[in-house]
């Protein structure tokens, strides 16, 4: 394949378990599930183009994103999988069920709807990883500082941060490929792409866990996926907004575990 995703792979159970990260992020960032799941399953936890450690792409988009992922997984010879994906990559994992159904056995979308999204929720945070850039920091303690000065949520500075790295130069750089992703951005709030609605909508077992205090999904979910998805089913996680995996780990880890079971 001509773009090489960089994946993490732990666990030793028969079935496969591969895990999308969200936007700014990586394949470490849904550590918690990898860790509660690799007992009893192969877990493979994939940065996604233009993140963390795999190539960047000419255009960021949901579609691109998908056809890598599907590229890796024939590669791998990786088929009935359980794919996990959270935020953005909840919708490369809803593109890659309507583009591949064969490579699925069951879905997971951790709190993301498959419509297309109006608000820019990001233009705040592009804003500080430019301006640290900008500012030509050597330390993640003043990168921090200046990511303060645009975002309010010290919790999402920290996640920004672990995307961070010290270039040749000394300098704090980001491994995102920050210049295509804020180009590219409406291609991200995109719905996903249908392209033979006679295959749909996909009928393997598909579960969507939303955070009760999320603004990402609304109550009216079945509506929105009713479409794409036959057989799905919705969990709602109290006391959690969007990042509902890191706030309630125990609670979320036991919903997926529950669904993907043999």
């Amino acid at each position: 394949m001509a773009e090489q995703l960089h994946v993490k792979t732990a666990g030793e159970g028969d079935s496969n378990v591969v895990l999308l990260h969200g936007l700014f992020g990586s394949g470490n960032n849904l550590g918690q599930i990898a860790r509660g799941l690799k007992e009893k399953h192969r877990v493979h936890s994939v940065d996604l183009p233009d993140h963390g450690r795999s190539d960047w792409l000419q255009q960021a988009s949901i579609q691109g994103y998908a056809h890598c992922v599907a590229a890796w997984m024939d590669d791998c010879q990786l088929t009935n999988c359980c794919v996990i994906g959270h935020s953005l990559g909840g919708k490369v994992a809803m593109q890659l069920a309507v583009n591949r159904q064969e490579l699925i056995q069951r879905l997971v979308i951790l709190d993301i709807s498959p419509m297309v999204y109006t608000v820019r929720r990001h233009d705040h945070i592009f804003a500080g990883l430019n301006a640290v850039k900008a500012a030509g920091v050597k330390t993640r303690a003043d990168a921090r500082e200046v990511l303060l000065g645009h975002i309010e949520e010290s919790s999402v500075a920290d996640f920004l941060l672990t995307s961070a790295y010290t270039d040749e130069s000394g300098l704090i750089d980001w491994r995102f490929n920050l210049a295509q992703l804020e180009a590219d951005y409406r291609h991200m709030l995109s719905g996903i792409e249908v392209k033979e609605a006679r295959e749909l909508p996909c009928q393997m077992p598909s579960l969507v866990v939303r955070g009760a205090d999320s603004g990402y999904v609304p109550k009216t979910t079945k509506q929105d996926f009713a479409h794409l998805f036959g057989a799905l089913n919705v969990v709602t996680v109290k006391n959690a907004g969007h990042w509902l995996h890191q706030e309630q780990t125990e609670t979320v880890l036991s919903i997926i575990s529950r669904f993907i079971a043999p």
